[in-house]
Formats: C-alpha cells, structure tokens, sequence
C-alpha cells in the first residue's frame, strides 16, 4: 500500500510516535558550536525554506507562533501535527484559499503572535520565495527575520524540496539573520529575502560541514551584525612553553644580533641554507601545480612581507579594510588568532569581519557565507594554500638596509625578496625611520634594482610616523599634566625601532623592555616592571595593549604610542587603484542589478 493511501489519522499517529528521536537532535549556533542552541523568535516574520521544517518545526515548538499549511490532505497532516506542537495553523496556500491563509496569518501577527512561514512552500519551486510571503512581511512593515539550517548528518528524500530529515543524534545549525527587504514602486523585493536565506544557510552548512571534519571552529573573534556587540567564542587553549621566560629571552636576543653581521655563525648559516631548500621546493610545487589550492567564492587580496615581522602587515590590512568598507563593500580579514592583532584590528576596522584562524581556507569559506564580498588575507604572502586574487608585497626598508640579507635564522627574510617580488602584484615599501635624503635616495635605487630585473609592479612608499602619546586606560585618563612614562614596553619584532619614537616623543622614558612576540609578560615579572615604570605608567603600541592592560590593571597609567601610515610620492594612487580593481569582480557578483 502507498504512503498516500495510508488513513489521515494513521499517518498522524505514525509520525507522533517518531517525533521523540527529534529531542536527540543537537541545535547549535555556527559560529559557537560547544554552546546548545535555543532561540525564543520574537514578534515578527520568520522565513524559512519548506525543506527545513521538520527541525524548526520542533525547535520552535509552544512559542504560540502562527503558520500556514496547504488544504490537502498533506496539509491536514502537517497543521495535526504541528497543532500538537503549539503552533497556531492556518490553512490555505497559493493555489487554494491563499487570501484567507494570508488574513489569517496577518491577524495573529496584529494579536501579537510571530509567524514562521516556509517561503517556496507547498509545491515550490524550491528557494523560490513567493510573493505572498513579500505580502505578509509588508504587514510588519518590512521586516523579516531569515531562518537557515544544515544538519551534520541526515536524510534528503526525492520530493520537490529535497526535504531535510536530521539523523537521530545529529548536530543542527540555526542561523537567524534580519533583512528589511527593499521596496520597487510599492511591493516589497523578494530577492533580498531570498538573498538573506541564502546566506543564513550558506553559513550552517559551512557549519556542517566543518562538523564532518570533527574539527569544530576555533574562531575567536568575528564582526557580527549591525546592533550587536562583539561576541567571542572560546579559544583554543594553547600549552604554556615549559622553562621560558615572558620576556625575550638570552637566546633570541643572541641570534637576532646575527642578523646585522655579514657572516653569521655556521649553524645558522646551515640551519637556514635547510629552510630555504625547503620553502624554494614548496613554491615550486605550487608554481607546477603540483600542490592544489583552494577558491574561497570571494576576491582574496593577501598582505605579506617577506621579513619575520616589523613591515606593518596587520595596519596595512586594516587600512585595506576601511577603504574597501567606504567603497561599498564587505571585506572580512584574516588572520591567524593571536589576541593582539584581532583586538588591533576590531579597533582599527570597525567596518570588517575579523576571522581568526590557523587554517585560512576555512576562514574565507566562513566569511564567505557570512556574506563578505571580499577577503583580506593577512601576513599571507608565504600562505599559497588560499587562492588569492592580488599579492601585496610589504618591503621593511629597516631589514633591507641594515641586515644581512640572510634567510632565518641566519638573517630576518622568509625567502628571497627579489623572487617574491617577481610574485606581487603591487609593492609598498614601509619603515619607522623619518623620511629623509638618505631614506628616499634609497628608494630610487630600489626602484632601478627592480627594473634591471624586468620587475615592473608598481610601488608605493610610506612611512610609519608617531603620534603624541595618549591614555589608555583610567589611570592615565586621571594623570594630570603631559604624559610621564618612564618605561616603554613592547612586544613587536622590531621593539629598537619603537623605543627610538618613544625617546624621541615622550622625554621622561628611561628604560626600554622588549617582550617575547605575541606574549604577555609572566606575573613573576609584575613586581620588577612596576617598579621601573614609576608613578608615570608605561608606554606601549596598541597591538600591545589587549596583553598590558590586563596584566598591570587599571591603576598604573598605560599610554599608547599611535602610528600613522603616510605616504610619500605618488605610487599608492596606483596601488589603490589595481586594489579596487581586484575587489570590483567580487561586489559585482554581489549585487543582481549589476553595478561595480
């Protein structure tokens, strides 16, 4: 016997008696997938595609919602069914008693009640959202709330909706995104509803499938939407390194002061003759194809450098953001998920989503179902995994000038940064030091060494200039007088660079301590730094200040040196324009009407 010849009230009583496998379903959010997933939907319009009502109809049970289910014999069942729910059900659909449906719906949402309603619902077509949802959202004056969902695991039956049956036990995503459509000469545009549940579901099944992998995401800090603060997820707990110290160690000390002679000692030179065998064979393989790349469905523009820290990637980056933002678009940036420089950027770039992540595709793929138009990959230059759309090359004038060229450990460079030119599409050269005659004839023979070699990308020049200092926190909010500061503190690659800019602006510094890279200094070290910081406080970057603040609290006045890019010449006018052209593919995609 078929299932359409099967009694009303039998298949009722069938799929009420399957109904509790539904409670070994896990809901979960996609961007905190340890945390259970409840929402309480307020008054509003919910859409929802048909092939996802099973899991929210039991999700959204006894929140005295309102409906709509066909007149069939289908539509019998489902309005049974989610009766017993707590779901108030009107009847009707487009093709039978649809305005009485509508009415109905429309008075509950006057009584008070929120309405859930599958947009390609009953027969489809499938994510085809009907004008008759358009109809009902303009009764709550445009605003809808779009649903989307994934399972980890489950069942697709062979209907027009390739309707979703979770697999008992399986992980569920929710996702709800608001939308307020816009209007075309009085109706409400459907496309942007469909547009905002394509997105929702894009990012749970992103989710999903990263649930497949048994390797939840580790994203520490994202942009979520307008209204809405920051949120955080739990990061992952790194092992503290046994026996080594906060602060730069004897060490590294040591073998940075090889990077000015023209000889480093053997085992450096053997260590670093390894490390470039290695990483000239892993671009080759990349250049021949040999290892895959990864498209992330959006323009990826990388930030990188060729030097192990100091060229002002993570500013750069930021920088990129705000000018692709006032350009119109929605960039999200990438970075690997030190605390720091997601807490710079959320500072420098309120307009961006900041991902933070080792593995960069997953990032972009996140982003991309977020709905970003384009991606900025920072410090990704040696990151060839990831697809990229533009090479930005950051050349540190400081490592260039006053190193000994060699590859780590030996010398500061990642590889050599005459083949990574050859690579970028654009190059900006970047340094601390003030602009003068020396630094600027410097420039031009850099220029003509690349031009001998054939290199003809474009190349901007900049300068990474001190500010007055200011107060970053109460204590220095409550100083009274000019900024005392007798300790400079910092933890970037090139802290002898930054303390020059702190003797030079502020007076009162007398004792500069650099930190070990992306780390905060041991408690064992709080009684010995306060003392040398005085009554005046401490003075530091910004990218330092989400590890200093906490660990000196609130009392003890902390000032932050700001920097500002400046550029000299007129080579970043062409660098932004081949910038913005890179993104343009990605907004035009973007937007149905066309338009970059």
């Amino acid at each position: 016997m078929s299932a359409r010849r099967i009694p009303v009230g039998v298949a009722v009583r069938i799929l009420r008696i399957a109904l509790p496998l539904c409670r070994t379903w896990r809901f979960r959010h996609p961007d905190d997938p340890a945390q259970p997933c409840r929402p309480i939907l307020a008054r509003a319009v919910h859409a929802c595609w048909h092939e996802h009502l099973l899991p929210l109809a039991w999700l959204f049970a006894d929140q005295d919602l309102a409906t709509l289910a066909s007149r069939d014999r289908d539509g019998e069942i489902v309005s049974r069914i989610l009766g017993g729910l707590g779901y108030e059900v009107a009847r009707g659909s487009s093709t039978r008693g649809g305005q009485a449906g509508f009415r109905h719906l429309a008075r509950s949402y006057k009584e008070g009640r929120g309405v859930i309603l599958t947009g390609d619902g009953p027969r489809g077509p499938r994510r085809s959202f009907k004008d008759g949802g358009a109809r009902l959202a303009a009764h709550a004056r445009g605003a809808v709330t779009a649903v989307g969902v994934a399972a980890s695991a489950g069942w697709r039956l062979s209907t027009w909706d390739r309707f979703l049956i979770p697999a008992p036990g399986a992980t569920v995503f929710v996702s709800l995104g608001s939308v307020r459509p816009r209007r075309a000469a009085g109706p409400i545009v459907t496309a942007d509803i469909e547009a905002a549940l394509a997105r929702e579901v894009a990012r749970c099944e992103q989710a999903a499938r990263e649930a497949r992998w048994a390797r939840p995401p580790a994203i520490v800090r994202r942009r979520p939407a307008h209204g809405v603060r920051w949120s955080a997820s739990p990061q992952p707990k790194r092992r503290p390194m046994s026996g080594a110290p906060r602060l730069r160690s004897a060490s590294e000390r040591l073998v940075r002061s090889q990077w000015r002679r023209t000889r480093p000692s053997p085992p450096l030179r053997v260590v670093a003759g390894a490390y470039g065998l290695i990483h000239d064979a892993r671009h080759g393989l990349y250049d021949s194809r040999l290892l895959r790349t990864h498209a992330a469905g959006l323009p990826v523009i990388s930030v990188g450098g060729v030097t192990a820290g100091g060229s002002g990637k993570t500013p750069v980056a930021a920088l990129l953001a705000r000018l692709l933002a006032a350009e119109g678009h929605r960039p999200a940036i990438l970075v690997r998920g030190f605390a720091d420089e997601l807490e710079l950027l959320a500072l420098e770039a309120p307009a961006a989503y900041v991902w933070g992540h080792p593995d960069r595709v997953r990032s972009a793929r996140r982003a991309t179902a977020e709905g970003a138009t384009v991606a900025i990959l920072d410090d990704g230059f040696q990151h060839r995994r990831l697809r990229r759309d533009f090479n930005l090359l950051l050349v540190d004038r400081d490592a260039l000038r006053r190193t000994n060229g060699s590859r780590l450990p030996a010398g500061p460079f990642r590889e050599r940064w005459t083949w990574a030119a050859a690579r970028a599409d654009a190059i900006i050269s970047t340094g601390r030091e003030p602009w003068t005659l020396e630094v600027a004839d410097f420039e031009r023979r850099l220029r003509a060494r690349l031009r001998r070699r054939g290199i003809g990308t474009p190349i901007a020049s900049a300068v990474f200039e001190a500010g007055p200092p200011r107060p970053s926190n109460a204590g220095a909010q409550a100083w009274v007088g000019p900024p005392a500061p007798r300790l400079a503190l910092t933890g970037i690659m090139k802290p002898n660079l930054f303390f020059a800019q702190a003797g030079a602006r502020c007076g009162s510094v007398r004792e500069g301590i650099p930190l070990g890279d992306h780390r905060a200094p041991a408690p064992a070290d709080r009684e010995r730094l306060t003392a040398a910081a005085g009554k005046g406080g401490v003075l530091t970057t910004q990218k330092d200040l989400a590890r200093l603040g906490p660990f000196f609290g609130p009392d003890l006045p902390i000032w932050v040196l700001p920097e500002t890019l400046t550029w000299k010449g007129r080579g970043w006018e062409d660098v932004r324009g081949l910038i913005l052209h890179a993104a343009a593919w990605g907004r035009r995609a973007d937007d149905p009407g066309g338009g970059a």
